[in-house]
């Protein structure tokens, strides 16, 4: 009861968070003359993330592997146990000796495909003489990526999910907005 008062009452701080940051965003993107070249490949990523997602099809398996990860990756990050972890295209489950609000909300707050890109784009910079060749590349496929995990986080929130029970709907909500 005292957890649930808790979130209520931290929806309710965040809600002012919320609306500020839309309209920082909004007059940032009002702002905007023109676009670098590499921004534009960032862009070219996203559009392109929506044409394969509006006409090819959803990779819901993927999103799940990823979400799943994410949640088995926090949950060892502090400091606890993965049991097991289990994906489908309807969905997936990890069993972890711990569980908190970070754990059941990790997936939603961090792009598990680009964080992947990043790595990999950043292991070869370590070991590459130049990668600047490749940044336009990185960048589309951060676009791409990124733009995947907000689209299907968006479609996975239009259904109940237990994560977000366990730390309170519209906390949650907000919290990962």
């Amino acid at each position: 009861m005292f957890k649930k008062i808790i979130h209520i009452a931290l929806a309710i701080l965040f809600l002012p968070v919320c609306v500020s940051i839309s309209a920082v965003f909004y007059e940032y993107l009002g702002k905007m003359e023109s676009a670098s070249l590499e921004q534009l490949y960032f862009f070219y990523g996203c559009v392109a993330y929506l044409a394969f997602h509006a006409i090819l099809f959803k990779p819901e398996r993927m999103y799940v592997f990823g979400h799943e990860m994410l949640h088995a990756v926090a949950a060892i990050l502090l400091g606890g146990k993965v049991h097991s972890i289990k994906v489908s295209k309807k969905g997936g489950s990890v069993t972890a000796s711990k569980n908190n609000a970070f754990i059941s909300l990790a997936p939603y707050l961090f792009p598990f495909y680009t964080i992947l890109a990043a790595a990999v784009y950043f292991i070869a910079a370590h070991f590459m003489a130049d990668v600047s060749g490749y940044l336009r590349m990185f960048l589309f496929i951060v676009g791409f990526t990124i733009t995947f995990h907000i689209v299907l986080t968006v479609d996975v929130l239009k259904i109940k999910q237990t994560d977000l029970l366990n730390t309170g709907y519209i906390f949650s909500v907000e919290f990962i907005y």
